[in-house]
């Protein structure tokens, strides 16, 4: 059955609320727009708890220090629907100052091409969070 367009810009909506807080660092916001029982899947590592879902973008560096990038910007390229979700094929864009999943700071400006499929529920919080990131422009070159 296909999604309405009242249900498009709901999802739209939701996704957008989600990445301003998460591109203004505001770490109590973008818990908030989390579901209790939401979970994050990130390149295949399981985030299910707030506190494992807070660790995690502090890792990244959503919450403005101390994380693996600084001065990060989620850029959307493009959105797509399922029955469920919305898709986002889009790049985290900031400056890899920190080991990050192995791969030591470059200081270098990078932008991390991804694809994220994020399921909000009735209520309007985020139940399921999944990115697929491409790591690879994190590799020094010598």
């Amino acid at each position: 059955m296909p999604i309405t367009d009242s249900e498009k810009a709901r999802r739209r909506s939701l996704l957008k609320a989600h990445y301003d807080v998460e591109n203004s660092h505001d770490m109590s916001a973008i818990m908030a727009t989390f579901s209790p029982d939401g979970e994050l899947n990130y390149n295949r590592i399981l985030f299910t708890d707030p506190q494992s879902i807070r660790n995690a973008h502090v890792l990244i560096g959503f919450s403005g220090a101390d994380g693996a990038l600084e001065n990060l910007d989620n850029c959307t390229d493009s959105e797509h629907f399922t029955d469920d979700e919305i898709i986002v094929e889009g790049r985290l864009c900031g400056k890899h100052v920190g080991e990050f999943f192995g791969f030591e700071a470059t200081g270098r400006y990078v932008e991390l091409p991804f694809v994220a499929f994020y399921n909000f529920d009735k209520t309007d919080k985020l139940i399921s969070e999944r990115v697929v990131m491409n790591l690879g422009v994190l590799i020094a070159s010598g």
